[in-house]
């Protein structure tokens, strides 16, 4: 658990200017010190009204300090308001920039809605603690021990009879305020887990649906949303202990206060000024050690939000994935790199291989295929160029440089990849094109959709290239958005071109207009291509051959023909296909 101090350094760490804090502060406590006067001046009051009559000065002093109280209020909530809000903004970027560059094993170990459930509702917990309970706390502190001060002045008698409902106060609070913290760490856990079932279910809804999961899905949730409303009643049950006896100690104790009091005015011990300021005092003692048991709770609470925090803040980041540079490569600098992949080794579990000392060159400006059975570990070597992964052993190198040498923007600029299904986000079709881009201009976007055949569509459309794609793209078909993603790495000038079957969800025409932009795209380019179909891949300067993670076989079409037989199988296979079709 997260202590006190590592608690303050986390959100001090946000702070807003010192003066604004101290603003906040003063206005609080000058507010609290009024609201000790208060009863003074109601003590003064009622005896000038039982001896001489009401004094209009007396009325206007008690006018003066409601207004003066009221304004200091009114600006210590709004100043502990900004420097709560303040607070958590810079939590909220700090949290939001980071999780920008998690690395990609982070996302997948863990669930998205999850991880949202951290930057919105834990930030939202530790936003309610500072803006509502960290002043009142402080006032709550000084009205205690002033009106106790001010009580032993007036009455020590008195004083001690009211002070018999603090240890019942304690007595009935502090177990209950323990078993409150735990119902509420477990609803925060809970809300969480449904916060990621949402992100899960609705990001996937047509699967949810064509795999008709709707009942299963159904009664998963409404389990979350039963568990959050047992706790509900749980907590609802602690309050419903708790408000009742509170309020029956303090009637207990004013009762008391009023018959033991009485009898002292009429023994002329006490004034009756003097009595209405005691009470009065009472209530300025009692509900703040009523308000601290909720602070020690929603502490505690914002103790537990503030370590899941930390946990995110101490997650490792993607530039952090950079090794100390050695030797330079053997073969020397090249004026255009080629990319050298050299004993990889990769896992994504211990038990589970998926690369095995994968050895090959991609020749620079020329085009290399990658073609293995399902599961040979294909799109892994594209995740390991990406660098969304390091490999357990062995290295990529970009000419003579390892590619973790290279800062990881740079790197990433260099590379465009066209996936079977390219990911399109909610957004305008513009937006989408030049997404990640900085500064393009029209004229390239509109050659960039001539060249994938998306002008004519763009131009039928009302709004062109300011249409909304809805969620992922649900508004186009397959195949518009395979274009899209062409000619978004058309725009984007790679020098290494990354391609999964780029044109699977293209008509014939489609399909053979872009495979010529794609050839114009490919010119000069490193060119990594993931087959699927032989045919797209005959033409390729390489071919590797890749089994259970190990390169088996390296040549031409027409050479793993010849010599390799999975790959005379596989094209025999696609040809009778074709036949057949």
């Amino acid at each position: 658990m997260m202590n006190s101090k590592q608690f303050i350094r986390l959100i001090w760490q946000h702070r807003p200017k010192t003066w604004i804090i101290a603003v906040a502060l003063v206005a609080g406590i000058v507010e609290t010190l009024l609201a000790l006067f208060i009863p003074l001046v109601t003590m003064g009051l009622v005896e000038e009204i039982a001896v001489t009559g009401l004094q209009v000065m007396t009325i206007g002093i008690l006018a003066a300090v409601f207004a003066i109280q009221t304004s200091m209020s009114a600006v210590s909530i709004y100043a502990m308001s900004y420097v709560g809000e303040f607070m958590i903004r810079g939590l909220r970027n700090k949290l939001w920039e980071r999780m920008l560059r998690f690395t990609v094993p982070y996302y997948d170990n863990n669930s998205t809605g999850e991880t949202m459930s951290r930057l919105t509702n834990d930030t939202n917990v530790m936003k309610d603690f500072i803006i509502g309970h960290v002043i009142s706390f402080l006032s709550g502190v000084i009205s205690i021990i002033g009106g106790i001060s001010i009580l032993l002045w007036m009455d020590w008698r008195m004083t001690l009879l009211m002070l018999i409902a603090i240890p019942a106060a304690f007595v009935i609070l502090w177990p209950l305020g323990s078993k409150m913290f735990s119902i509420s760490q477990k609803t925060q856990e809970e809300t969480a887990l449904l916060q990621g079932d949402l992100g899960r279910v609705l990001g996937d809804i047509r699967l949810v649906k064509a795999s008709v999961s709707e009942q299963l899905e159904e009664k998963q949730g409404k389990g979350r949303i039963a568990s959050l409303f047992r706790f509900g009643l749980q907590e609802a049950k602690i309050m419903s202990i708790v408000s009742p006896l509170m309020m029956t100690v303090m009637l207990i104790i004013l009762v008391l206060l009023i018959g033991y009091g009485g009898v002292r005015v009429a023994q002329g011990d006490l004034s009756s000024g003097q009595l209405v300021a005691i009470i009065l005092y009472m209530f300025q003692i009692i509900m703040p050690f009523t308000q601290m048991a909720s602070f020690f709770t929603q502490f505690q609470k914002a103790q537990g939000a503030a370590e899941r925090l930390a946990q995110l803040l101490q997650q490792p980041l993607e530039q952090a994935i950079v090794i100390a540079e050695n030797d330079a490569y053997k073969g020397g600098a090249e004026a255009i790199p080629s990319l050298y992949f050299q004993q990889l080794q990769f896992r994504y579990k211990e038990d589970r291989p998926i690369l095995q000392e994968v050895d090959f060159v991609v020749e620079a400006g020329k085009m290399t295929a990658i073609v293995g059975p399902s599961g040979s570990g294909k799109t892994t070597l594209f995740a390991l160029l990406e660098r969304f992964y390091l490999p357990d052993h062995g290295e990529i190198r970009y000419g003579a440089r390892a590619i973790q040498h290279i800062p990881l923007d740079e790197w990433r600029q260099k590379i465009a990849y066209v996936s079977q299904d390219s990911p399109v986000m909610a957004g305008s079709i513009h937006y989408n094109l030049t997404y990640g881009l900085q500064q393009v201009t029209e004229s390239a976007i509109l050659d960039a959709l001539e060249q994938a055949n998306l002008l004519s569509f763009i131009n039928s459309l009302p709004e062109g290239l300011q249409t909304l794609v809805g969620e992922r793209g649900v508004m186009l078909s397959g195949g518009q958005r395979q274009r899209i993603a062409i000619a978004r790495a058309m725009l984007r000038n790679p020098d290494i071109l990354l391609l999964d079957e780029a044109t699977a969800h293209l008509d014939s025409e489609s399909e053979k207009l872009v495979q010529q932009a794609m050839e114009k795209l490919m010119n000069n380019r490193t060119t990594l291509v993931i087959a699927h179909r032989l045919s797209t891949i005959v033409h390729a300067n390489q071919i590797i051959v890749l089994e259970q993670g190990i390169v088996t076989g390296t040549g031409t079409h027409a050479d793993l023909l010849q010599h390799h037989k999975l790959y005379a199988k596989l094209a025999k296979q696609q040809y009778v296909e074709q036949q057949v079709s």
